[in-house]
């Protein structure tokens, strides 16, 4: 999906080579057998740290703490943003106040230093938010990836 987002703001050309996971992926662009692909961060950060890959960019709209001299694509193509979203999530039927609970010790969890850094070695860049707040982001890359896929015409296979 990054990478149809990419291809209708700047207008190229990529081809598009479905994998079943990022490892073979990964494997494959070690390999030689592709020449790029759009990765998350976790699986790839060991690879680029070790020099076995190029990072070109990444399609956060901030940089990456980890890896702060490498660009966003927003850099050179103003508008592209593109980012996995990880959370905590429950059936709507759980009362209010597990929900807060979970929400304020999972909060208080990513806010520990130690953590911070762990996850951020792992590649991930972890962000305490509200349920609230976190509705409206699944909410927004909902709606933003819908939109990709009618624009792109994108059909299940």
């Amino acid at each position: 999906m990054a990478g149809e987002l990419f291809k209708a703001m700047a207008g190229v050309n990529l081809v598009h080579v479905p994998y079943k996971g990022m490892a073979q992926a990964l494997n494959d662009l070690l390999g030689g057998q592709v020449q790029a692909a759009f990765s998350t961060m976790p699986p790839a950060i060991g690879h680029i740290k070790a020099g076995r890959l190029r990072a070109l960019a990444v399609t956060s709209k901030a940089r990456y703490e980890a890896l702060p001299d490498l660009p966003t694509i927003d850099d050179f193509l103003p508008g592209y943003e593109a980012s996995i979203t990880v959370g905590l999530v429950a059936p709507k039927n759980v009362a209010v106040e597990i929900i807060e609970k979970l929400n304020k010790e999972t909060n208080a969890i990513l806010a520990e230093p130690s953590m911070k850094i762990r996850l951020t070695d792992l590649g991930s860049e972890p962000m305490a938010m509200s349920p609230a707040n976190f509705g409206k982001v699944l909410a927004d890359e909902a709606e933003k990836w819908a939109k990709v896929i009618r624009t792109e015409n994108i059909k299940p296979e």
